[in-house]
């Protein structure tokens, strides 16, 4: 038989690009020490990467190398140096003064009586203990790559933490960004409710104020007003008899006094409307004399303007008759007001379960611009304001139509004219009684 060939201790790691070796610290105060395990660890490879080894003889040699490069994976240290016991006080040193809890190491002592396996690994912090005897090349090969691994998950873990550390940092700082933020929010929200708390109870305290000065004006001012209308009517009346060229003069007395009036009402029923303190009255209403009375009462407050009555079979509706006729009287108002010498036609027709009253003027007409506000409270279209008005007509009329459950829309053409049209219910079946001018064919 032939000789056998050496065994050379290698293990089938990955192929790709070359990598730097494994570092390996030799503590030990033996040469011949340092020579065998050079020698053998130059036929060690692992993970494609072989192994390099860095010398130390003394226990204090060994703590400058690993203070200048702690990132040495594994140690093959001697027990008994330059003392009996200078291997494990390098052990507390490394641990405990340098802080060096990766490194992985291993005991070699040829004088295991000196320094016994299981007192040394329960009392240090020690990853392995071999007798000098007993380490063959095929065990150094395996102690080493045991605590090479151990070391790289080691390591894993540490980069691992950091990272976590690092992200939990970032995260904190987010947070604490974030946190700032929003407790800068609710100060600003909190500064704002403030403010915007001052303002409604400014705005309620006005309210009030506005309320108490509505009621002092309606109270307060009917009375003169109707001393004034008065006197007025028995002045026309005297003025037919000795001077009939005061009349015109009289008529606008009495003109301008219905207008204070209507505007008085109109500003009081608003207020009302608008703070919910008017409680509707439904009944069935016939607008027919409604319409009548308004279309008579304007002619004559505007000087015998034309306006053009023109009613179907239904007349009849749902609805509050002292809230209604202010709505007819507004809009009528409104259609003499912003119109000259043309014609107001004023339509009463049955619509889809209801009446629709139509109101019409070629006057001077809305802006596009200003028709999605007109409803607004105290707002006036932009070409109106050299003409007197509260800007409170419509949205009074607005208010009184949807109480009443019914809807409104508006058209206008500047330089054109305006056309207002409002839907109203008719009485409910059980309210409708004998009305035969509900009915196809009735008579009105």
């Amino acid at each position: 038989m032939g000789r056998a060939a050496p065994l050379v201790l290698r293990d089938k790691g990955r192929q790709g690009p070359k990598l730097p070796p494994w570092s390996v610290l030799v503590v030990d105060d033996d040469d011949q020490v340092h020579a065998m395990t050079r020698v053998l660890l130059r036929d060690f490879t692992f993970e494609g990467r072989g192994f390099e080894m860095i010398s130390a003889h003394s226990a204090a040699e060994a703590t400058e190398l690993l203070a200048r490069n702690p990132s040495i994976p594994v140690a093959l240290l001697d027990v008994v140096m330059e003392s009996p016991d200078a291997g494990l006080r390098l052990v507390r040193q490394v641990r405990e003064d340098l802080g060096n809890h990766e490194i992985r190491i291993i005991l070699r002592t040829g004088q295991p009586g000196e320094a016994p396996e299981r007192d040394v690994v329960v009392a240090y912090d020690v990853n392995d203990y071999k007798s000098k005897s007993e380490l063959t090349a095929q065990k150094l090969f395996t102690a080493l790559v045991g605590a090479l691994r151990a070391w790289r998950d080691i390591e894993t873990i540490n980069s691992l933490n950091q990272r976590l550390a690092e992200a939990n940092e970032q995260l904190e700082q987010k947070v604490a960004g974030r946190t700032a933020e929003l407790m800068e929010s609710r100060d600003a929200l909190a500064r704002a409710k403030e403010r915007a708390e001052v303002a409604l109870e400014r705005e309620t305290a006005a309210k009030g104020q506005l309320r108490q000065f509505l009621s002092m004006v309606s109270h307060e001012f009917r009375t003169p007003l109707a001393i004034i209308d008065s006197a007025a009517q028995m002045l026309m009346m005297r003025a037919q008899r000795v001077d009939s060229g005061m009349l015109t003069r009289l008529e606008t007395i009495r003109g301008a006094v219905g207008r204070l009036i209507d505007l008085i009402g109109t500003c009081l029923a608003d207020e009302q409307l608008e703070t919910g303190r008017m409680i509707m009255q439904e009944q069935v209403l016939d607008l027919a004399p409604v319409l009548r009375a308004a279309v008579s009462h304007h002619q004559a407050a505007s000087g015998g303007r034309q306006v053009v009555l023109d009613m179907g079979r239904a007349t009849r509706v749902w609805g509050d008759p002292n809230l209604l006729p202010l709505v007819v009287n507004n809009l009528i108002s409104n259609a003499l007001k912003y119109s000259t010498d043309a014609p107001v036609d004023v339509r009463l027709r049955a619509n889809h379960g209801g009446v629709a009253l139509t109101v019409r003027d070629r006057g001077i007409g809305i802006p596009a611009v200003d028709l999605p506000r007109v409803f607004e409270r105290f707002y006036r279209a932009g070409n109106a304001h050299k003409l007197s008005g509260s800007g409170i007509g419509l949205h009074m009329v607005r208010q009184i139509v949807d109480l009443h459950g019914g809807s409104i829309q508006i058209g206008s053409s500047e330089g054109e004219g305006t056309t207002v049209t409002v839907h109203l219910r008719s009485p409910p079946r059980d309210q409708q009684g004998g009305d035969r001018s509900l009915e196809p064919g009735g008579i009105r």
